[in-house]
């Protein structure tokens, strides 16, 4: 390919802040000279060099303290302003691979929370931050409510059922919850952000040690993409977790939301970007019968331009989503309903968006795009399975209530 993807799915530079396009940059060129470059090797070793190349983005480049305040260590992009630049840098790592970008993602979701101005919670990340932020990977797993069990009541959120719950006492917090499925990483999670109901019945959110007292991990799960982010079943009996490790601000667990489609948001439009590359090559080297090559076909030129429409305008949508995010302060921070809302919507249409856009390129590309000697069919599974968890049990109806709710005052569902 004799362009960059920059130079063709444009946007206004201005939009990421100059002190930050370095950075991205330089995650950029990780992308590139780790992976991209070394698609075959990387399929053939993936185990270890996922770990491998993982572990240089973590600490060499420092992505995994990019979100901290610099108190601790961190590059102190720790307010909703840098909600483009986080975008953007997530957005390269999509490009490489999208189960690294998804395990940082979720960290970082949960660690907005309690690290984003104007919601610092020093006390807690007293606490954490030496035990999970360390010269070694920590994953952190989120568990989000979900839909219920049939005849089961329970708190909702959103319409949705809280499994978890809470009892908070002078001494500490005890946690309590059966069979609860986290957002991806279960199995080899350090840490649980998990959305608890407290005594009122509110929503609140537990930080949770994975080697506490009472917790238990079931079997791995088997998925269809994310291979290096095993999942598994969680359960907490009468789980005791510090004072501190609660947080009952109001809107908390709308910020998570937000977070996590921007930035799951970023690394599907990522895997996009890099499908692009891919067919841009494959269909500039095909022939049809009768000669000529692919590309100059028009009805194959109609499915390569659904491509790309697809992608920029999934791309500009996150970027818009972005800076609504930064410039949230008027409408009452991140996790607002008008913030959450917008967060729900558009990182539902940023899904789809790069899902479309693999159909409509694999499709063409026939078995080259579904055989999974090439990495096309890899992107295809990660995006899928990044859109089933944000969109969670029964499609994006949860999402559509969210929507419905919010654009035209709703109340009973």
């Amino acid at each position: 390919m004799n362009k960059k993807p920059d130079d063709v799915f444009i946007y206004p530079k201005t939009w990421i802040n100059e002190d930050a396009r370095g950075f991205v940059a330089t995650v950029e060129d990780w992308a590139r000279k780790e992976i991209i470059s070394k698609r075959l090797e990387y399929h053939k070793e993936y185990k270890r060099l996922f770990a491998e190349k993982r572990k240089k983005l973590l600490f060499d480049i420092g992505l995994d303290k990019i979100i901290l305040p610099e108190k601790y260590g961190g590059f102190g992009w720790n307010t909703p302003g840098r909600a483009p630049d986080m975008f953007s840098v997530f957005l390269e790592i999509g490009k490489a691979d999208a189960t690294i970008g998804f395990m940082a993602a979720i960290k970082s979701a949960c660690l907005a929370i309690i690290a984003m101005e104007p919601g610092i919670d020093e006390s807690l990340l007293d606490e954490l931050v030496p035990k999970y932020f360390s010269e070694e990977p920590k994953n952190v797993a989120v568990i989000l409510p979900g839909p219920g069990i049939l005849n089961v009541e329970t708190p909702l959120f959103m319409g949705r059922s809280i499994m978890a719950s809470v009892k908070s006492t002078k001494a500490g917090n005890t946690v309590v919850g059966k069979d609860l499925r986290p957002t991806g990483g279960g199995a080899d999670a350090d840490l649980f952000c998990v959305v608890c109901a407290d005594k009122a019945k509110k929503p609140c959110i537990a930080f949770v040690p994975s080697d506490a007292k009472g917790l238990k991990k079931g079997k791995p799960i088997k998925e269809t993409g994310l291979n290096a982010c095993t999942n598994a079943d969680v359960s907490f009996e009468e789980v005791k977790v510090p004072k501190p490790y609660l947080v009952k601000r109001d809107n908390a667990v709308q910020e998570i939301y937000a977070w996590l489609n921007l930035l799951f948001g970023g690394i599907s439009l990522g895997a996009a970007i890099n499908f692009y590359e891919i067919l841009y090559d494959w269909a500039d080297t095909r022939t049809i019968k009768g000669g000529g090559r692919l590309k100059e076909n028009p009805l194959c030129a109609s499915v390569l331009a659904d491509v790309a429409e697809e992608i920029s305008s999934a791309r500009l949508l996150g970027l818009g989503l972005a800076h609504i995010m930064a410039q949230s302060g008027d409408k009452g921070g991140v996790g607002s309903p008008s913030v959450y809302t917008f967060a729900q919507m558009i990182g539902s249409s940023m899904q789809k968006g790069a899902l479309a856009a693999l159909n409509h390129g694999m499709e063409l590309m026939g078995s080259a795009g579904y055989a999974k000697e090439w990495h096309v069919e890899k992107h295809w599974r990660d995006i899928k399975t990044i859109q089933a968890y944000l969109a969670g049990v029964g499609s994006d109806i949860p999402v559509k209530m969210d929507i419905a709710r919010f654009f035209y005052d709703l109340k009973e569902v």
